[in-house]
């Protein structure tokens, strides 16, 4: 396997030309890292967290898997030959370079990659995870009890089955789900955010057995032109403010557990 990485791209228009950034591969001897739009830690997918300009979750989650494959074959050279003949091709690998003098591991090159070319709001989203990580920390859980992180169901709308998902869930005596909601995350209007995190409840309310929903938010990044959205929002689950001294007590009150002292 070649030392290198590679900077994967996705055209949504391809008479227009205008390709965003949705991926790193970093190889190095016989290891190599990557890091996607919408990938968990685990490394797999989550719709939900792709850009809406990328066309067909499934065919995207294809793409990833198939180029982690001919990357840890050591083939995607190859694969960006036989690409570059084709034409009307959304998907587009470019070979950027060696990694030299590095001491860290390509995954760790990757995701330091994914940063700075990739996500314009990794910052923002993972300054809300950390903050609602923060924040559970500070709840006294009963044994057995946890917060689960990226929670998938099964629902069907008009018969068709799909698949929504939760940023978290507590199930104690009643299950409650939870969403990060960014007010200042880039390429994604607030208003579709909030219809989206509105449709996943409406039909998860409908035919899960689930009680509550909770969204998560920083107020600092509050201003006047999400108020509307906000109000929006509280009509349909609990709102917490992440930023906010009472952030702690507000949440284990939701949730029914206690605040450490």
């Amino acid at each position: 396997m070649s030392n290198g990485w590679f900077l994967v791209k996705y055209i949504d228009d391809v008479f227009r030309n205008e390709p965003i950034n949705i991926g790193v591969v970093v190889t190095s001897g016989n290891e190599m890292g990557s890091h996607f739009l919408g990938q968990r830690p685990d490394g797999s997918i989550n719709g939900q967290r792709i850009s809406k300009r990328i066309s067909g979750v499934e065919t995207y989650k294809a793409w990833v898997r198939f180029i982690n494959k001919e990357a840890a074959r050591g083939n995607l050279d190859v694969r960006i030959e036989a690409l570059s003949k084709r034409v009307g091709e959304s998907y587009v690998i470019e070979r950027r370079g060696p990694i030299l003098g590095s001491a860290k591991s390509p995954q760790e090159v990757a995701d330091e990659l994914f940063v700075a070319l990739v996500s314009a709001d990794t910052t923002q989203a993972q300054s809300l995870d950390n903050l609602a990580d923060s924040t559970f920390k500070q709840l006294l859980f009963p044994a057995g009890r946890k917060i689960e992180r990226d929670v998938d169901f099964k629902v069907k709308v008009r018969n068709v089955p799909q698949l929504v998902t939760f940023d978290y869930r507590y199930a104690a005596d009643h299950t409650v789900l939870m969403d990060r909601i960014s007010f200042s995350r880039a390429g994604k209007p607030l208003a579709q955010s909030i219809n989206d995190l509105l449709y996943r409840i409406e039909v998860t309310e409908e035919q899960q057995d689930v009680e509550s929903f909770v969204a998560l938010y920083s107020g600092a990044d509050f201003s006047p032109q999400t108020e509307a959205q906000l109000r929006l929002l509280d009509r349909f689950a609990y709102t917490v403010d992440l930023n906010s001294e009472s952030a702690r007590q507000d949440l284990g009150t939701i949730l029914g557990v206690p605040v450490l002292a």
